[in-house]
């Protein structure tokens, strides 16, 4: 068998230098991206990656929240939603599907596509769960708009009074 040979340490100097894309150990500082999303519930940071990143990291969690927000609002209006259907939860996660996709739910016919996955006819959605997935809908596209309102607030303060940074200090990496 062959000797394995390493490579030379000159080989490896480049691994050993520093990233140049900037870490900074304090996350409170407005130059990490994770600062201008400070102090957002996590339901509304995962509904605003799910909207303009696409990200469906978050996605089950988010469905989660969705469904308690889509029950608290079954009980606040006197949904009779019937049992063992599981239709909240099922509205919660098509919402987050037409959050993520919104031209494919945006069709004249899609409404065909939301009462197959909720489970009911023509009818049944015209008359009752239209209106009820559209009221679920909205408070998901809420929390998206409010953590985006969110974001570009933090992000207008830092333009309009930029912080003294702390990469700045001699001897550290820029």
């Amino acid at each position: 068998m062959p000797a394995t040979v390493l490579p030379a340490d000159d080989d490896l100097e480049p691994i050993r230098k520093p990233n140049p894309v900037r870490l900074v150990a304090d996350d409170q500082h407005p130059e990490v991206p994770g600062w201008h999303c400070a102090g957002l519930q996590e339901h509304h940071f995962q509904a605003m990656r799910m909207k303009w990143a696409g990200d469906w990291s978050g996605a089950n969690a988010l469905e989660y929240r969705l469904w308690l927000a889509a029950v608290d609002l079954s009980n606040a209006h006197g949904w009779r939603v019937p049992t063992g259907q599981e239709r909240l939860r099922r509205m919660a996660g098509l919402a987050i599907a037409e959050l993520a996709d919104p031209a494919r739910y945006s069709r004249p016919d899609s409404w065909q596509l939301k009462a197959a996955w909720l489970g009911v006819g023509k009818s049944q959605w015209y008359d009752t769960w239209q209106a009820r997935y559209e009221q679920v809908y909205r408070v998901l596209d809420d929390w998206s708009n409010a953590a985006w309102h969110h974001m570009r607030r933090r992000q207008q303060r830092r333009e309009t009074q930029p912080e003294k940074s702390i990469l700045a200090k001699p001897g550290m990496i820029r």
